[in-house]
């Protein structure tokens, strides 16, 4: 997600990604602090197309003062297809963040 889809969609709840293996096991981002409360998650934009991440506190932390996701991505195969599908057949349109 971080490497294509976010920039098609321009996803800016994303924590930074600086370095991966090409199957996401390996996962390097920059340090984030926490704890991060229930109304600053839910004061994040929502996005249409959305974004796959966890919508708990503990997997949002501040990054350079704005909240991000940590917790974002798919856990196996055919997940990542469909997703890819989904992404591939919206990315014709353009994004929308839906402010709360």
């Amino acid at each position: 997600m971080w490497t294509r889809w976010r920039l098609v969609f321009d996803w800016q709840t994303l924590c930074p990604i600086y370095a991966s293996d090409r199957f996401g096991f390996f996962v390097v981002m920059p340090r984030a602090t926490q704890p991060v409360s229930r109304e600053e998650v839910d004061a994040l934009p929502d996005y249409y197309p959305d974004i796959t991440a966890e919508a708990k506190p503990d997997d949002y932390g501040f990054v350079n003062g704005s909240v991000v996701a940590l917790d974002y991505g798919l856990p196996d195969q055919d997940m990542i297809q469909q997703r890819r599908k989904y992404y591939d057949e919206h990315a014709q349109t353009a994004a929308v963040a839906i402010p709360r």
